[in-house]
């Protein structure tokens, strides 16, 4: 993939990743448990891990996490953002290049987002002082295994329909 196509495809996929979240935090969670969403705008990061090399993956999440963090959430949220995005990311392409026999997509996908969350309630212990958010770990982790299955189900099938038309030639594995 030249270099062209290449910034091209990390723009289509940020663009599409701000987007997707944007989006998601319009639609109301049946479910009155602050912080628990469907993370869809991790499918562009599944899609970045299978077809882009480990720096490019690291600056879609980056730039979608920076950019949806100030537009939706404050500064503040800044932090939760990256940190949760960017060691779930690191987590689901270590083990999609490294243990993808094991791990499905769906797989990889659901361990992200657990990831995501146990990072995000981390940064929240250590920021805000107060142990008593871990309490809220086991509900996080609950919904993460549904979301990320729903997450890494969508996912899936992007990928094997981008495969199927060829339109990314180049993959990282």
């Amino acid at each position: 993939m030249n270099k062209n196509r290449r910034y091209a495809v990390i723009i289509i996929l940020v663009t599409n990743a701000i987007l997707i979240s944007l989006l998601e935090s319009l639609i109301p969670i049946p479910i009155p448990i602050p912080g628990i969403k469907l993370g869809l705008a991790s499918i562009m990061t599944l899609i970045a891990i299978v077809f882009l090399p480990l720096k490019d993956v690291l600056l879609v999440v980056i730039i979608r996490s920076f950019v949806v963090a100030l537009l939706t959430r404050g500064v503040m949220m800044i932090a939760f953002s990256l940190s949760g995005g960017i060691l779930s990311a690191l987590v689901m392409a270590l083990l999609y290049k490294k243990l993808y026999r094991f791990f499905s997509i769906k797989g990889i996908s659901v361990v992200g987002a657990i990831v995501h969350n146990i990072t995000q309630i981390t940064v929240a212990t250590f920021l805000l002082g107060e142990t008593v958010i871990l309490l809220y770990l086991p509900i996080l982790l609950v919904s993460a295994v549904i979301t990320g299955f729903i997450t890494g189900s969508i996912g899936g099938m992007a990928i094997s329909e981008i495969r199927k038309k060829e339109l990314l030639l180049m993959t990282s594995k």
